[in-house]
């Protein structure tokens, strides 16, 4: 692990990071916010989208993901993920940033960030000595040089908070300011935390099948990050609590061009929190393991409920299977292209937990997610590969499908709505359909929204681009909104 003084800088892995901005956790003092701020060339934000925090949670290409607040060892830390290889090329820096709404930095105590990989190597960690009246911190940045990413420690405060901030990073767009979340209330034993954080798939295979759920009694105790720990300074964090959203993608860079710049999104009618508020609700569920297993996903599904978000992970095969016993199709039956794809999953009609039979060679993760973990689908364009669930809430509009796939396989896209969550349970209507495709050039219409898009079958690497409907063109679908 690498101390850092401020001014510092170190070289950084091109792999999924996960950052901690944290303190000690001592009753009384402010609470402190974390977010990232994604930067082009002239040191700008491009637009709102480009600042990911507790409200707004992913960013549009998925490179960057704010996962929740952790309690471990007598100190507090809100934690992002970044995966450097999904970065878009107009990004260049992506500042790391602390903000105080009920206090001063000079009020919290052992401020610092930490960067680590998924698998709980520390590899950077810078401590601020120097704060005094400031509301607002850049604790550090990663920045490109050479192709490579290096982490600098910045430590620079603005005594005006994120007003000061924003003036030097807003560019020509409006940048919403970060509210901070509800605080985390301190354990009466900080020796004891409260929650763990989501268990790495790195080396599943060597502890055999397992669960992840946030708080329950069979919960794996606190991610330790190796013999650094006793090092000189802030001790690190060693435990994050349960996250919002799902993981990020793994180290496999996409092949051709890298993830396509994203405009963001105008007039959108809400954010997937919002759309989501009538949904069932539940902390994510990880369960790991190694060739076939059986697993029960321990929740209680409501009866004739909506649909969930299952999440595969493999790391030597690709290909994987998971089938609901008793039903003809799978939930899963086909290849990951980057070792990993997201799809909907229908639970049983009478409710209750959910069996599930997974084959894969290998090591694999599921993760069971609500449908508030769907990708925000708005204008401009993302990128990606294999299968994965967006949920698109503005008006009607055109999207342009573009995807490739040397072995021609399958590529179909549905969208789901409905006048209640049980309707989302099957497809409206078929986007798209190629069989043998090998390219896909396909434009279609969306309605207005709130409504799901999934990429059900896919080996394909693909993007989509969202434009404005043609106002000459009739609406093909009247905007819904579901209630429970």
């Amino acid at each position: 692990m690498t101390h850092m003084i401020k001014g510092a800088n170190a070289p950084v892995p091109a792999a999924p990071l996960r950052v901690a901005v944290g303190r000690q956790s001592v009753p009384g003092t402010p609470t402190v916010s974390a977010a990232a701020l994604l930067l082009d060339a002239a040191g700008a934000v491009r637009g709102d989208a480009d600042i990911v925090f507790h409200d707004r949670p992913v960013h549009p290409s998925g490179a960057v993901r704010h996962v929740g607040t952790g309690e471990g060892a007598g100190q507090l830390a809100e934690w992002l993920e970044l995966d450097l290889l999904r970065v878009e090329p107009d990004v260049q820096r992506v500042l790391i940033v602390g903000s105080c709404a009920d206090g001063t930095f000079g009020q919290v105590r052992g401020l610092y960030a930490q960067l680590s990989t998924l698998d709980g190597t520390i590899v950077a960690r810078y401590a601020v000595t120097e704060a005094t009246v400031e509301t607002a911190f850049v604790l550090g940045e990663l920045y490109r040089r050479h192709g490579a990413w290096r982490f600098r420690a910045v430590g620079q405060g603005y005594e005006d908070g994120l007003t000061g901030l924003t003036q030097d990073v807003g560019g020509a767009g409006t940048v919403t300011a970060v509210s901070p979340p509800a605080p985390v209330v301190p354990s009466p034993s900080p020796a004891e935390p409260s929650a763990s954080g989501p268990v790495p798939l790195a080396g599943v295979g060597k502890t055999g099948s397992g669960v992840v759920a946030p708080g329950a009694p069979s919960q794996p105790g606190p991610v330790v990050y190796g013999a650094d720990q006793a090092s000189s300074g802030p001790g690190p964090l060693s435990g994050s609590a349960t996250y919002p959203t799902s993981p990020m993608a793994p180290v496999t860079a996409p092949a051709g061009p890298a993830y396509a710049t994203v405009t963001p999104s105008v007039g959108a009618s809400s954010g997937p929190a919002t759309w989501a508020a009538g949904f069932f609700a539940f902390e994510p569920r990880v369960h790991r393991g190694k060739g076939t297993k059986t697993i029960t996903v321990d929740l209680p599904f409501p009866p004739n409920g909506e649909p969930v978000i299952l999440e595969a992970r493999t790391e030597e095969y690709n290909y994987i299977s998971v089938k609901i016993p008793g039903r003809e199709d799978d939930v899963f039956l086909s290849d990951l292209p980057d070792h990993y794809g997201r799809t909907l999953m229908v639970p049983n009609r009478k409710g209750g937990p959910l069996t599930l039979k997974v084959r894969n060679s290998g090591a694999w993760q599921l993760t069971v997610l609500p449908l508030s973990a769907a990708l925000p689908l708005d204008f401009g364009t993302v990128a990606g590969s294999g299968r994965e669930v967006f949920v698109h809430t503005g008006p009607a509009a055109e999207l342009k499908v573009r995807a490739e796939d040397p072995h021609k396989g399958w590529f179909q896209m549905h969208y789901h709505w409905g006048d209640s969550p049980s309707d989302l349970r099957h497809p409206a209507k078929r986007l798209v359909y190629e069989w043998n495709g090998r390219r896909v050039r396909e434009k279609v219409t969306l309605p207005g929204g709130p409504i799901l898009v999934t990429i059900d079958k896919s080996r394909h690497r693909w993007e989509l681009t969202l434009d404005p409907a043609d106002p000459s063109e009739p609406s093909r679908g009247a905007r819904r909104v579901w209630r429970r």
